[in-house]
């Protein structure tokens, strides 16, 4: 039996042994690749954003000029939520431009895993935050939006911006996933090139 323990442990000792090492120019072009992905899809949030901005404060200054305290305070909370953002999303685009991947150094490599950490928590605390500041400037809408709308579209109104707020969270999420992912995996292959 422990023959042929040992024989297994050879055989799989020999085949990891002639299982092809990934180059490190491959490794880079990856690394470099989904860097630069990374990179568009910062600005690609700061372009939604911004739109959304524009559409918001377009809509409650032509369309539906609030006039109560409350209102205005809501869409403080909206707008400023999302102008927030849109700085944390310049913030991180330039961060990322800073990492020099080319270099092939430990330096490159704590660049990537600071940004990876920075990410994390963006997506995390800092998100949960302003969403909530949105929902709550959302909602802070509804007295003086109650006095144009009957009961009935009142509950129209709000119960969209639950199910628009659920498909728009699993978007997002799908989106940090796939980021998360992402810079996993970029750190990852720097890893696997400093050792190489």
């Amino acid at each position: 039996m422990e023959d042929k323990f040992e024989q297994l442990k050879n055989t799989w000792k020999e085949a990891r042994k002639e299982q092809p090492s990934i180059d490190s120019s491959a490794m880079l072009r990856t690394i470099l690749k989904n860097h630069a992905s990374s990179k568009r899809a910062h600005l690609m949030n700061v372009l939604i954003l911004f739109i959304t901005v524009l559409g918001l404060t377009a809509f409650f200054y032509f369309v539906a000029p609030m006039q109560e305290t409350l209102s205005r305070v809501g869409i403080g909370l909206m707008v400023g939520g999302l102008i927030v953002r849109i700085i944390i999303e310049l913030v991180s685009h330039q961060k990322a431009r800073q990492i020099d991947y080319s270099t092939n150094s430990s330096l490159s490599a704590k660049q990537a895993q600071e940004f990876f950490a920075y990410r994390k928590k963006i997506h995390g605390p800092v998100t949960f935050i302003i969403v909530a500041l949105y929902t709550i400037g959302f909602y802070s809408l509804t007295p003086e939006f109650s006095n144009y709308f009957s009961p009935l579209w009142m509950w129209i109104i709000d119960g969209s911006y639950l199910l628009i707020g659920v498909l728009l969270f699993l978007g997002i999420r799908k989106g940090i996933v796939r980021e998360i992912r992402d810079l996993k995996r970029i750190g990852d292959l720097q890893n696997a090139l400093n050792e190489s």
